[in-house]
């Protein structure tokens, strides 16, 4: 099923070339357009009503499932490029809800922890987030959900060479 975005969105990549594969491109563009939604909804319905942005969330749930660990790892594992992982921090610091810490043998290395309150926190939003995710979710059958999401891990696991 295609709605009139999509369907112009083809028609006009289709004009570019008689090359373009337009069963990848559906493929991309429906994925784009769902996890962009998906996280607009979870920003709006979960993170901002406790006082979290997306990237504050993301960053406090890779501390929470990694444990302790370095900016650079966060934003790796996180999403969140390097350089906005340091002024979420800066916010999530100040709201008391992670801790920043000198490693003592090598000073230049900082590592990140949670705080009492920045559990809690993120437990509180994870709870309310598997909630929406299963409302997302519902209008698929469960053995299609895990074809899904083993195609998923399978796009996650190949290499992107960078231009």
């Amino acid at each position: 099923m295609t709605d009139e975005f999509e369907a112009e969105a083809t028609r006009k990549v289709s004009s570019l070339s008689p090359d373009i594969d337009l069963d990848t491109f559906a493929a991309a563009f429906n994925i784009f357009r769902a996890s962009t939604r998906i996280i607009q909804h979870f920003e709006a319905t979960v993170h901002r009503p406790i006082g979290l942005s997306i990237a504050g969330f993301r960053v406090l749930f890779t501390v929470w499932v990694m444990g302790d660990m370095e900016p650079r790892e966060i934003a790796h594992l996180s999403g969140v490029t390097r350089a906005a992982v340091s002024g979420v921090l800066n916010t999530l610091e100040r709201d008391g809800l992670v801790e920043r810490a000198r490693e003592q043998t090598d000073r230049r290395l900082v590592t990140v922890k949670l705080t009492k309150e920045g559990r809690a926190r993120l437990e509180e939003a994870y709870q309310e987030q598997n909630r929406r995710e299963h409302d997302v979710f519902a209008p698929v059958a469960p053995a299609e959900l895990r074809a899904f999401t083993k195609t998923l891990r399978t796009l996650l696991t190949a290499r992107l060479d960078e231009d």
